[in-house]
């Protein structure tokens, strides 16, 4: 039998594991055995992956995106307030300066899409880019197609990025089938159209052309996923370690804080407001978190462990920029701390981890990565009695299984160090 059958069979697999969300409504434990079936055939896929032509890992990576495209999301309703967004705009409002449930905005509201948006006493959290997503989505489409649509090409042309890179790093191009197939990052653009693939996709352009030495467009480029979600203002260190603070590399590095500023002008009028609700989440708002329960636990204030790890995350980057270790590997360590260390952990924020898991291949990380979706199960009881409360068991599950995999890993790595050690110094040598 062709070796390439065998992954394409799990592609089969995996596409009627996709096809069969939509009918499943809110029935979260189905779905979580639908997200089982399909990572099990995605793990057996990566191991056959270098048998499968590109064209192929491409084409079979359309038809799970199409499988859900025209699916509503069940899972998360973040898309509302994207859509609502894109409505205020098209109304001539900005969308910073009111919160959805404001009353300078009665005119604007519908029953379809207002009812559904989460905290809708709070105003938008998205930035400008993303708002501008919103308007052109909206402008297609006036519910949520549109903007899933622009989300799942801008995710496609994250694959293809994947694939220049590892062409420039004299990779095996078959392995953005790792980005391409993998279940959550199906599941999180296509299926609940979250705009992360629009943050990735810019940033991976920032990185690829950074590498092939166009550092203005590649900062510039780095602005823009900003403009999308703030979390890709944490690369821009390395970018500046890498480029140096010469006088003759200042025009480069001002092109980050220029696009910000540029993005944000159109919205400008809305003063602070630009800002929304950034200021809660990031004070108030946990869930799903590992190191910030446990110091929670330990100093009993909220404010004290969100402090804290800051300054966890902080000392990762310095440290990265302090060795010198390569931008990439620093871009897939940095998302990795971002995993572990952020307050609040949804499934969809764990989708910018998964293209570096392309280029450094860690098995623990790709298990976290599917396990991740257990984190679902908080809407069962929600759904039935309204409460929302996290399951202890759910977390010892993900991040344990994080652990079951990883120690054993460091362990080889740490052994495989050790023998070096005892090599260089003769350890072994017979007395």
């Amino acid at each position: 039998m062709q070796r390439w059958i065998v992954p394409l069979l799990m592609g089969l697999v995996m596409t009627s594991s996709f096809a069969a969300m939509p009918a499943l409504g809110k029935h979260v434990p189905v779905f979580f055995m639908l997200f089982g079936i399909a990572s099990v055939a995605y793990l057996i896929a990566i191991w056959h992956c270098k048998y499968v032509p590109l064209t192929a890992i491409v084409l079979v990576s359309v038809v799970f995106r199409l499988s859900l495209l025209f699916s509503i999301p069940a899972l998360s309703d973040d898309i509302y307030r994207y859509v609502w967004d894109g409505r205020v705009q098209w109304a001539g409002v900005n969308p910073y300066r009111f919160a959805p449930a404001a009353q300078e905005l009665v005119h604007v509201r519908d029953a379809l899409i207002f009812s559904k948006i989460n905290h809708p006493e709070l105003p938008t959290i998205y930035p400008p880019i993303a708002q501008m997503a919103f308007w052109v989505g909206y402008g297609i489409s006036s519910g949520i197609l549109g903007i899933k649509m622009l989300l799942v090409c801008a995710d496609l042309i994250a694959g293809w990025l994947i694939v220049c890179l590892l062409r420039h790093f004299e990779q095996r191009p078959q392995w953005v089938l790792i980005y391409f197939w993998h279940p959550l990052i199906v599941v999180e653009i296509a299926g609940n159209g979250h705009i992360e693939s629009l943050g990735i996709v810019a940033l991976l352009a920032a990185l690829y052309l950074f590498f092939k030495g166009r550092d203005r467009i590649a900062l510039s480029a780095l602005g823009g996923a900003v403009l999308v979600k703030f979390f890709p203002l944490v690369f821009l260190p390395y970018f500046v370690r890498w480029k140096g603070w010469l006088p003759t590399n200042w025009s480069a590095l001002l092109m980050v804080p220029c696009v910000i500023l540029l993005g944000y002008l159109p919205y400008a009028w809305a003063g602070a407001s630009v800002f929304g609700s950034l200021g809660t989440y990031a004070q108030h708002w946990s869930f799903n978190s590992a190191i910030f329960d446990v110091l929670i636990l330990l100093c009993g204030n909220g404010q004290i462990a969100r402090g804290i790890i800051g300054l966890l995350f902080l000392s990762v980057v310095l440290f990265l920029i302090w060795k010198r270790i390569p931008l990439l590997r620093c871009a897939y360590l940095t998302a990795a701390a971002f995993v572990l260390l952020t307050p609040t952990l949804h499934p969809w924020y764990v989708v910018w981890l998964i293209p570096f898991l392309v280029f450094f291949r860690h098995p623990p990380w790709i298990a976290f990565s599917l396990l991740v979706v257990l984190s679902y199960h908080i809407l069962i009881q929600y759904q039935t009695r309204g409460v929302w409360e996290e399951a202890a068991w759910v977390q010892w599950v993900e991040y344990g299984g994080l652990a079951l995999m990883g120690i054993p890993y460091l362990l080889l790595k740490y052994t495989e160090i050790l023998t070096k050690i005892g090599r260089f110094f003769n350890i072994n040598r017979p007395i």
